[in-house]
């Protein structure tokens, strides 16, 4: 059952979503350093919602219609802001990576990030739903562990693959399209979390 499990946490990184953004986000705006301190924000985010998922608090917040609105919609305005910071940031086609400073913190915006995506809430729900019969002994944080070490090891990957010097021609950071594009794929995604939550609420 582990191996199916970990199969379907695979492909659902794989799958573009919030964190991905958020990811491509900072290493386009400040390079490689922060993309992987972003990937550390989600892989602990993920443990939380594994330890939520264990413990029974997920199932408790998502059967409740008013937490499970909030979450979503905070989830949702928070991506938007982000967006919009990405669209008013100074361009960074004319800039090198080593000359790039950022005052944030990536770790918190990787967890944040996390923390407040629904969909994540509902996936490892579902997964530890079939998994809960296993769990016993060093298995309740085996499987936490595991999927949070492999989750940042994706996206660390990713930050990696965006910056390396092969692709160069590629690369996010001397591409002066991707803050508007990147504006647009977060907005778009944080307004429809948004109206979307609006929707089944009321």
């Amino acid at each position: 059952m582990f191996i199916w499990s970990a199969i379907a946490h695979l492909i659902a990184l794989t799958s573009p979503g919030p964190d991905t953004a958020i990811i491509i986000r900072q290493v386009s705006l400040y390079g490689r350093t922060e993309g992987i301190k972003a990937s550390v924000g989600i892989g602990a985010g993920i443990f939380l919602h594994c330890m939520l998922a264990i413990s029974g608090i997920s199932l408790i917040i998502l059967g409740n219609d008013l937490y499970k609105f909030l979450i979503t919609f905070i989830g949702g305005t928070y991506i938007l802001y982000l967006g919009i910071v990405i669209f008013y940031s100074e361009p960074q086609s004319n800039l090198s990576p080593k000359n790039i400073k950022y005052s944030g913190n990536s770790f918190r915006v990787g967890l944040i990030t996390n923390i407040f995506n629904i969909k994540a809430f509902l996936f490892f729900v579902s997964l530890f739903s079939i998994l809960v019969e296993t769990l016993y002994g060093i298995y309740y944080l085996l499987f936490p562990i595991y999927f949070s070490i492999t989750s940042t090891l994706w996206f660390i990957f990713i930050s990696y693959f965006l910056t390396f010097p092969v692709f160069n021609k590629y690369n996010v950071l001397l591409n002066k399209f991707i803050t508007p594009i990147l504006s647009f794929i977060l907005c778009s995604i944080g307004l429809y979390i948004i109206l979307r939550s609006l929707y089944e609420y009321f």
